[in-house]
């Protein structure tokens, strides 16, 4: 991340006070503390449930993506949980995911079907923070079982007792993020990127990067944290081989 000559600015939570980045770091850092405060709340309520069941699961989830979807100057897009397979019922999992301001179910059929729940259940998104237990950010992708559009799904496992009982998930589409941080990057510079972990475009002032596109550091140029996965480069370059 910051190679070729690139400066490494800050670690951790905090930003340094150029003009722009803060901003940049407060607005993903806004969405993960949300995805925070949402699983904690969701593994308090597993543990108190004693046995999951659909009918709960739907009405306990339902209530909280709709509220998060239409709270004033929301991000999100869609939202939900999935069940660790077996959290149900031997070999069953089971997914509660809405999405739009119509809060259109996303493929509630996938709970009778073991070949469709298993879409869900090998995504990146689900997999990586069941496996490893911390949270995540996918994307951006072109989410074709959602948005059909870029999209980042910011996941966080939730607990029952110590056992990963599934994760909750965020839908932010990558058009938002770029409406509210591109002013901001344009600030930092001409060619400032902001990337994920693997240095995939999110959003970046130069108009010959998309979103998806690999790009790295220039040299010189200088690396900020965005959020706990993100980086900011304050000037960006293609990939040299």
């Amino acid at each position: 991340m910051t190679g070729n000559g690139a400066e490494l600015a800050a670690t951790g939570t905090s930003a340094p006070a150029v003009p722009g980045v803060g901003e940049i770091h407060a607005l993903v850092a806004g969405i993960e503390r949300q995805l925070d405060d949402w699983a904690a709340a969701t593994t308090a309520w597993i543990t108190e449930s004693g046995k999951l069941t659909g009918t709960a699961i739907d009405k306990r989830v339902r209530t909280a993506v709709q509220a998060m979807l239409q709270a004033p100057g929301s991000l999100l897009v869609g939202g939900g949980f999935i069940a660790t397979p077996g959290v149900l019922g031997p070999d069953r999992s089971y997914i509660a995911w809405w999405q739009g301001d119509d809060m259109e179910r996303v493929d509630a059929l996938a709970n009778f079907s073991p070949q469709s729940m298993s879409r869900y259940v090998k995504a990146e998104w689900f997999r990586i923070p069941v496996t490893s237990g911390r949270p995540h950010v996918t994307g951006p992708y072109i989410d074709l079982l959602c948005t059909d559009e870029y999209t980042l799904t910011f996941t966080h496992p939730v607990f029952d007792g110590d056992v990963i009982a599934g994760i909750v998930g965020m839908d932010v589409t990558a058009q938002t993020l770029e409406r509210l941080a591109l002013p901001l990057l344009r600030r930092i510079g001409d060619r400032a990127a902001m990337v994920n972990e693997e240095g995939r475009t999110i959003i970046c002032a130069a108009p010959d990067f998309d979103a998806g596109d690999l790009v790295e550091a220039s040299p010189g140029a200088v690396v900020y944290p965005a959020g706990r996965q993100f980086h900011i480069f304050s000037a960006a370059a293609p990939v040299t081989a």
